[in-house]
């Protein structure tokens, strides 16, 4: 296949996305100055939103998934690999029409789209509440449903860092208060919880999480790494926060938040914050079953609901343990002429006080709630099962070249632990720190060559792309700089398969070999 191939094939990508748009009765001219000249008339908008497919089968079946994947805008099996949903995830072509459906109301009718749409939509699909003055508390209620909370738990926000943010900014921090953290965060959790110890004096407590070889680690095990943190001495009236990733976008790990979580609620004035950027389309998240307190994740990546989408879930208090002291600095905060303002020490339904922050995207969050309404058909257990058993193909055949040594998280520790996505390093000195660098610049030169570099547009090499990715991190925060490194590869239960596995880990194959580096075992 050459890039003039591929080209073709994207431009009748493009005309297949039309194709479905008219389906849903989407008006796609093919000139836009065939407009100029005569007012855009109401008749001229679509009536009816796309539904997501319908499946036959049963999801035991390969077929089953098949027709799962076609719902996405991906190039065929042989033209494109995507193995990196941990960055980024497709957007389905029912949710893409949506999308374009809702923006072109909002612009015909920027105060009043929704009411119209309501009026021309197909009731099931979009539904203002009854009372409401938008459909957002509809999406609100949708996505709590699925994922265990209250509707008035949910905000809808724009990606985990944002969430993240919002959950520092309305925490009352003092220097008293203590965070307790690990080695395996994202950028997304470090930076809030430097901007806590660096503005408000805030003590920061970073748990290890070794790798020194593959993790082998009982739940109780694991969970007791964080005793000692989690029980050490308050100041009086001190807060404590635990902050963990739901999955570890380094490792792959998957956090038993529940257990954690009921470590730190054991001590007193303690709560938790799970960043899951990972989390959201790829486990069957229980919110209320976790125990958490706050809970951040990205739409964007498994859940594969467009860029600019997250979701949030704020605990609501219960007789089991308190709220946290929260208070975010939203529009509904108070006024001038009332001090201290209705809301101070208040404790505000999240998904009506925080989501109303001005003008926010609702197009965006709605299609991304159409994604997820894909995803409950499908059935987050049914979605899980087939993501571990894809993960455990993959991790079979790395096993088979290398040895589970070459695996950071063995095959044969708790399901618990396990998620879609697999870390690897084949070299022999894995975990010898002095050939990090050596190690690390392989894997990055692995991830261009396969990618980046075989992309027809780019490089007309013939190859078809691979997108993966790379990670490395610090095996000990004493460390003061990375020294484990891994191939990270994401294999999606809604358009991945074992086939394109086995082409995808012959490439690998090729390329590690090309490195030179002695390999396992």
């Amino acid at each position: 296949m050459d890039a003039k191939t591929l080209q073709f094939d994207r431009r009748s990508l493009m005309w297949g996305v039309a194709g479905a748009s008219l389906a849903g009765g989407l008006v796609v001219p093919t000139d836009a100055r065939a407009n100029y000249g005569r007012p855009f008339r109401r008749s001229d908008l679509p009536k009816d939103l796309m539904a997501h497919p319908q499946i036959r089968g049963r999801p035991t079946q390969e077929r089953f998934w098949a027709q799962v994947r076609e719902a996405f805008p991906l190039p065929p099996r042989d033209q494109y690999y995507h193995y990196n949903t941990g960055t980024t995830g497709s957007q389905p072509f029912y949710s893409i029409n949506n999308l374009a459906t809702y923006n072109i109301y909002k612009s015909n009718d920027p105060v009043f789209w929704e009411a119209n749409l309501a009026q021309d939509a197909s009731a099931d699909l979009f539904e203002i509440p009854t009372g409401a003055s938008s459909a957002i508390g509809d999406k609100q209620a949708q996505i709590a449903e699925m994922y265990g909370a209250n509707a008035d738990e949910v905000v809808l926000d724009y990606n985990t860092t944002d969430g993240l943010i919002m959950i520092f900014a309305g925490i009352k921090w003092g220097p008293d208060d203590r965070i307790v953290t690990t080695n395996m965060e994202h950028a997304a959790g470090q930076g809030p919880i430097a901007w806590a110890r660096d503005v408000f004096g805030v003590k920061v407590s970073v748990v290890d999480i070794p790798f020194d070889g593959s993790f082998k680690l009982s739940v109780e095990e694991f969970v007791n790494l964080f005793a000692s943190a989690l029980s050490a001495p308050l100041p009086s009236g001190g807060k404590q926060f635990l902050l963990v990733s739901h999955i570890s976008f380094r490792s792959g790990i998957v956090m038993p938040v529940a257990e954690l979580t009921a470590l730190a609620h054991s001590k007193a004035n303690t709560w938790v914050i799970v960043d899951s950027a990972h989390g959201w389309g790829q486990l069957p998240i229980d919110c209320h079953g976790t125990g958490a307190d706050f809970i951040a994740g990205a739409g964007h990546k498994w859940l594969c609901g467009g860029p600019g989408t997250g979701i949030v879930y704020i605990r609501n208090s219960s007789g089991t343990y308190p709220v946290a002291p929260f208070n975010y600095p939203s529009e509904g905060w108070g006024d001038f002429f009332t001090v201290p303002s209705r809301n101070y020490n208040a404790h505000p339904r999240p998904a009506s006080t925080y989501q109303a922050r001005g003008e926010f995207n609702r197009p965006a969050v709605y299609a991304m709630a159409d994604s997820a309404r894909f995803y409950n058909y499908i059935g987050l257990q049914n979605i899980y099962n087939r993501g571990l058993d894809l993960a455990a193909y993959l991790q079979k055949k790395i096993v088979n070249r290398w040895g589970p040594t070459a695996l950071w998280i063995d095959p044969s520790v708790d399901r618990r632990f396990k998620g879609f996505v697999t870390t690897f390093n084949p070299f022999r000195t894995l975990t010898d720190s002095a050939s990090f660098a050596t190690m690390n610049a392989a894997f990055a030169k692995i991830v261009s060559n396969l990618g980046g570099a075989n992309n027809p547009v780019v490089n007309p090499s013939g190859k078809p792309p691979i997108y993966l990715a790379a990670r490395n991190w610090a095996n000990h925060n004493s460390d003061g700089a990375s020294n484990r490194c891994c191939l990270r590869i994401s294999t999606h239960a809604m358009y991945c398969s074992n086939e394109e596995t086995d082409y995808v880990f012959d490439q690998i194959v090729k390329q590690v070999d090309a490195t030179g580096l002695p390999q396992l075992p």
